[in-house]
């Protein structure tokens, strides 16, 4: 009789062939065998990953066909390889025993704390790589036995993972290698264990081979491919088992992984040969990978040269959407206050010879944080690849499976010389830009000849320490000593200085002016244009701090105009508004039309009473109802929802408004006020003398911080500040919050008004204001600032 057996033409695959044909032999030594090797898809496609070219499939689909076609008796495979379902008419045969089921690490002559890069094609051992040797890089390699091998032996890779069983069964013996255990690296199902395929049909062949079948391997092969089965396993989903066998009494042990490759989910079962515990298992563990939280993502941005307003539209959307912000000392602090309410921050800011955290510990910082799941922004001055290390955190999230993505931001080397009136290139001036650190490790030598023979413009990042060794350094390579030099201290922000000179003399001009790091430092022609292309000199507020207390969500437009302006906007919301909903309010709107008058005070009066009313009622009931509004902002309010005002006060101010209600409506006229809890009962008080009142309480005013450390620690950097108060509320806030010792002894803020009742509010609590608006509305507290032209 003879028999022949088809197999892959690889030297494993044939010695596993060969390895069977000798076992047949013995038992059934009047056979006749022939191999027929057969090339596969997987055989012929090396440059792709086995998920890019179609799974498991790839290595059987060939030998497959041609048992179908009855062009052989039967075929070998490593089970490993095989899918979980076989094609109808195909079945696997008897089971020889397991060979070593484990995975081991082939290494160089590195120790195990050495290996840095590990090469693997496998999703599964891929993760489980990355969870034993945290600090290594895993690199995706393809090929046989031999190849992988010799990566390691061209010095490619410090260690690649395979299999014991190929190692032993080629009798390969590596100089040095670890070997996992099966709870450390989980193998993937019937690893270990070779597949011999036949042709249903061939009932006869495959009864009489039965007897060459180990029990124990059957069981295991048996739980393992039916977990396998249970959850759709194949090379596109990691996937791990390994089934122990004692006697009857069996635990089977399997992994998950999401279809990325990111994270896995580990369990185990017992129980006795014959109970359904592959489907058990892989039904715990589906039901465990959706409820486990995978890891995050980290976002490495590019905050800009200091000015928040230069951070790019995609970076202010990764700060609001962060679990996690890590920032350093060179982003602005504002723009922490764009993140979500329960936001972690962390701060890992850098100064020369004085780091709050090593860069080894904000590495490890971001990968924890996204390995909890978390959605990291990493905060960064300036550009993350522009001298921002960006590129080692990148690499080091890489190397560990975490997801990142990197948002760039404005280089200083760019924006900060725009703002600091220099342009880095300039037709017929400068061609070219060049950008050097001016901090090297361990204090290397700059290539200054290099340097010296450039025509364009140089800049210096972090360099005022070593700033008298550039300068002669470039003097002594051939640069003239009267080439122009600028120095940017802190660029774009509120604490911008710019110092000029040249070569010869620009470190005793930096001595003298007390200039230190953060600046930037600009060698060539283009600083000779300063004086034209300054464009701060022409932003009235450039240069001040300005400390805005009034509701966040009142205060972007503000914000907006001081920027505009050029100063440097500080937003500590001291007052946030809560709406109240009532029966009398529900009654007011129920019974809108006995009111021939509604009167606002506030635009939160107006914004709170039409979102609740159109919620309630139809637009059109208003329809003979007037409108009293105090000041241009309630007015626009109004307008907002298509109605016009029909009485507003000259003044912007509530008994104002009592005397125009006087002058020009009659007395007794019933009158709806929505208003603030707290809002000035004289004005309420004053109409009902005359007219019939229904005031509604639809709104409530509270503190939105309660703790003084913020305050302290925003504003302890600024050397002088304005600190506005748009109404009595943000002003006691702010006073009970930072405390009465805030304001002794503090020469720094200096306090701005926006009115005589605010005014007075904080004359009666003992302390002086600066100035007040003559307009009481931002635009004229913008028009007093305006006036101090010359600054503090």
């Amino acid at each position: 009789m003879k028999i022949k057996i088809g197999s892959r033409g690889s030297n494993l695959a044939m010695t596993q062939t060969n390895y069977i044909k000798d076992m047949i032999l013995e038992k059934f030594p009047d056979l006749e065998i022939e191999i027929v090797k057969i090339t596969t898809t997987g055989d012929r496609i090396w440059n792709k990953t086995i998920q890019e070219i179609g799974g498991k499939e790839i290595f059987v689909k060939e030998i497959e066909k041609a048992l179908l076609n009855g062009e052989i008796d039967m075929a070998v495979h490593s089970m490993k390889d095989m899918p979980g379902d076989l094609p109808r008419g195909l079945c696997l045969g008897f089971v020889p025993k397991r060979e070593d089921p484990r995975d081991v690490l082939v290494m160089d002559e590195k120790s195990l704390e050495e290996i840095r890069n590990i090469g693997t094609g496998s999703l599964r051992r891929k993760l489980q790589v990355k969870e034993i040797f945290k600090k290594s890089r895993v690199l995706g390699v393809r090929g046989n036995v031999e190849t992988r091998m010799n990566l390691v032996d061209n010095e490619k890779i410090d260690g690649v993972v395979l299999a014991k069983a190929g190692l032993n069964r080629l009798g390969l013996e590596p100089k040095n290698t670890y070997t996992f255990s099966v709870e450390e690296m989980l193998p993937s199902p019937t690893q270990g264990i070779l597949a011999i395929e036949f042709n249903e049909s061939n009932r006869e062949l495959i009864e009489m081979l039965e007897v060459l079948t180990d029990r124990e391997t059957k069981i295991q092969a048996h739980y393992e491919r039916e977990y396998l089965k249970a959850v759709g396993g194949s090379c596109s989903v990691p996937v791990g088992a390994y089934c122990e066998v004692d006697g009857d009494n069996i635990k089977l042990t399997g992994m998950l992984g999401d279809k990325k490759g990111t994270y896995y989910v580990k369990d185990s079962i017992l129980g006795k040969v014959g109970d359904d515990l592959s489907y058990t298992l892989a039904e715990n563990l589906k039901e465990k990978l959706k409820t486990t939280k995978p890891n995050g993502r980290v976002y490495l941005v590019g905050a800009g040269p200091g000015d928040e307003g230069l951070i790019t539209v995609k970076g202010l959307e990764c700060i609001k959407k962060a679990d996690v912000v890590v920032y350093d000392r060179l982003s602005s602090p504002n723009l922490l206050s764009e993140a979500k309410n329960n936001a972690k921050f962390i701060f890992v800011g850098k100064e020369p010879n004085n780091h709050a955290k090593t860069q080894d510990e904000i590495n490890e910082i971001l990968y924890q944080e996204a390995l909890s799941g978390n959605i990291v922004t990493r905060l960064k001055g300036g550009d993350p690849y522009v001298f921002g290390r960006g590129g080692e955190e990148g690499e080091y999230l890489y190397d560990r499976g975490i997801e990142f993505e990197v948002v760039p931001g404005i280089s200083s080397s760019i924006g900060g010389l725009a703002y600091g009136g220099i342009p880095i290139t300039q037709r017929n001036v400068a061609t070219s830009f060049h950008v050097i650190t001016g901090h090297t490790r361990d204090d290397e030598e700059l290539d200054y000849d290099t340097f010296a023979k450039l025509e364009g413009t140089l800049v210096f990042l972090m360099g005022v320490k070593n700033l008298e060794k550039i300068a002669s350094g470039l003097v002594n390579s051939g640069k003239s000593k009267d080439t122009p030099v600028a120095l940017v201290h802190w660029a774009t922000t509120s604490k911008q200085r710019v110092v000029t000179g040249t070569l010869e003399n620009i470190v005793q001009v930096v001595k003298r002016e007390k200039i230190t790091n953060p600046s930037l430092i600009v060698i060539g022609e283009v600083v000779n244009m300063r004086e034209s292309l300054d464009f701060t000199k022409n932003m009235p507020l450039f240069g001040k701090n300005i400390v805005i207390t009034r509701e966040a969500k009142r205060a972007k437009e503000t914000i907006s105009k001081f920027r505009d302006l050029g100063a440097n906007v500080i937003s500590l919301p001291m007052i946030k508004t809560e709406f109240i909903d009532s029966e009398e309010l529900d009654y007011a709107i129920n019974n809108i039309k006995e009111f021939e008058y509604i009167f606002f005070t506030s635009v939160n009066g107006v914004n709170f009473f039409f979102d609740k009313f159109l919620e309630k009622s139809d637009i059109r009931n208003l329809n003979n109802i007037k409108f009293i509004a105090i000041g241009s902002k309630t007015y626009n309010a109004l307008k907002r929802y298509g109605i016009k005002s029909d009485l507003m006060p000259e003044k912007f101010e509530g008994m104002e408004a009592v005397k125009v209600i006087e002058e020009n409506i009659k007395h007794g006229t019933k009158i709806l006020v929505p208003r603030a809890k707290l809002g000035r009962n004289e004005i309420v008080d004053s109409l009902k003398e005359n007219y019939d009142i229904k005031e509604v309480k639809i709104y409530d005013t509270i503190s939105a911080l309660d703790d003084s450390k913020v305050i302290y620690e925003t504003l302890s950097d600024l050397e002088e500040y304005y600190l506005v108060f748009t109404s009595s509320s943000t002003f006691t806030n702010f006073k009970n919050i930072a405390g009465d010792e805030f304001f002794k002894d503090n020469d720094s803020a200096k306090i701005i008004s926006i009115g005589p009742i605010t005014t007075k509010t904080i004359n009666d609590e003992g302390f002086s204001v600066y100035k007040e608006a003559r307009e009481y509305t931002i635009d004229g507290i913008i028009e007093i600032l305006k006036e101090e032209n010359i600054g503090f």
